[in-house]
């Protein structure tokens, strides 16, 4: 190991971590392999000057804390700036939570996404009903994951009382407590699962109260066209060289699969051409680690990029139990993507 080589693992709360965040794997990692790592609060007075001194900056942020989302870039890419090696990178996050920014990405790359619209005035909305769009149309908001914030628009009326609101007071952005409770029962398949997820009820209590602090969303509207598939989405991860999934089915009379926790694993789903795809637009975007929301055009069985992020549940990631290669070559090995991160990372570092 490089002498006197040092990892900073950002972290903000003074509780327990979120079940989602990648600071536990990191730490674990670094106590098993002996590194010298300091979990350093972001919000310090002195943070830049303390990071600094670390060869290797760590941060998973997250999208539905006010705080760490006004502080996160601005640190990351400051340190980035001057030679660090950080992850999240700029690459990686300078369009975290926000699906308009990664629309424009990915159409600046060629990427298989859906057909997009973004308006900015209610006007631009009656030009676009004039010309006699194809419903049914999906609505979302910039931010927000886990499938809050997506609505189903399936007519001119629906969307023009949508966009009445949207250039009016606008909606919270918060996820919604109504929507994932009933979103948990209606897809748990067992007594088992149900009381698991009642146990996680304070945590997303926690998420939703830093949430909160966000303002409105406002003064725009962004419309995906709907991509009839079988039921299913598929969150397809790539790090460096490897690429594993998470399967989720739709719940019962629903057309969003994220957040619903009904999970699959069954590789078939897993096309060359997805894994092709979903390769050549990490290298394309040039980043470090990207999980991608993918579903499947049933009208021509092709993969289409729905929206994309930097952080996802890992631990659902592991139970994939594998993960492919550059050549669709399957690895019974599993993809701990913090790990993997910070592997590389650490790779990197030793070169220069």
């Amino acid at each position: 190991m490089m002498k006197n080589f040092k990892i900073a693992i950002f972290y903000s709360g003074n509780g327990p971590t979120h079940s989602g965040n990648w600071t536990g794997p990191w730490v674990e990692y670094c106590k098993r392999h002996s590194l010298v790592y300091q979990i350093v609060d972001p919000t310090d007075l002195n943070i830049i000057q303390k990071a600094k001194t670390f060869d290797v900056c760590l941060w998973h942020f997250s999208g539905y804390n006010y705080t760490e989302m006004q502080l996160a870039p601005s640190i990351l890419h400051s340190l980035e700036h001057i030679g660090k090696l950080v992850f999240p990178n700029f690459n990686d996050s300078w369009h975290f939570d926000d699906k308009i920014a990664q629309m424009y990405l990915l159409q600046n790359i060629d990427a298989p996404i859906p057909q997009s619209y973004v308006f900015y005035s209610n006007s631009n909305i009656q030009d676009f009903v004039r010309g006699n769009p194809e419903f049914p149309l999906i609505a979302k908001l910039k931010n927000g994951s886990g499938s809050h914030n997506v609505k189903m628009i399936q007519s001119s009326k629906q969307l023009f009382d949508y966009s009445k609101t949207m250039f009016s007071k606008g909606f919270s952005s918060s996820p919604s407590l109504i929507y994932k409770s009933t979103s948990n029962i209606r897809s748990a398949k067992s007594l088992k699962t149900m009381v698991n997820r009642a146990k996680r009820i304070p945590e997303f209590l926690r998420t939703r109260r830093k949430a909160l602090q966000f303002p409105k969303e406002k003064g725009y509207v962004y419309l995906q066209e709907f991509i009839p598939n079988d039921g299913f989405d598929l969150k397809v991860v790539v790090v460096g060289d490897k690429l594993s999934f998470i399967g989720r089915s739709t719940r019962k009379g629903e057309f969003r699969a994220s957040g619903g926790g009904s999970l699959f694993y069954d590789k078939k789903f897993i096309s060359k051409e997805l894994i092709s795809v979903a390769f050549e637009v990490s290298d394309r975007l040039g980043v470090q680690c990207m999980g991608y929301d993918f579903v499947i055009d049933n009208r021509n069985n092709k993969p289409i990029i729905i929206e994309m992020s930097y952080g996802f549940s890992h631990s659902a990631l592991l139970d994939a139990q594998g993960y492919f290669d550059r050549k669709g070559n399957w690895h019974n090995e599993p993809l701990n993507a913090p790990e993997e991160v910070l592997q590389n990372l650490i790779k990197k570092r030793a070169q220069t």
